[in-house]
């Protein structure tokens, strides 16, 4: 099986913000999950230059499947909660070696 990163994107997410339905999610899933992964917050960018900012990618969290092929991952993810709060919200999918 392949191995797959998601990474949740969309605006900060609020402390008390409601989890409901990601256990589900994640239990529904199987052999399929690595790794339920971490929320992540206050991102740190490093540049080529040696300059820094507080300015990272907008990203929320992130998890590890396996799937046969990247069809398989994708129709694994299309019910993930996440994607329910609105169209600013997003799962992006990439493959891992």
């Amino acid at each position: 099986m392949k191995r797959f990163l998601l990474l949740y994107k969309g605006p900060a997410t609020l402390p008390d913000a409601s989890h409901e339905g990601w256990p589900q999610w994640f239990t529904g899933l199987g052999e399929h999950l690595l790794d339920v992964g971490s929320p992540m917050k206050q991102g740190y960018t490093l540049h080529g230059d040696g300059s820094a900012d507080e300015c990272a990618t907008p990203l929320n969290g992130y998890a590890i499947i396996q799937a046969e092929e990247r069809a398989e991952a994708v129709r694994l993810v299309q019910s993930h909660p996440y994607l329910s709060l609105g169209d600013e919200y997003t799962v992006e999918l990439f493959a891992l070696r």
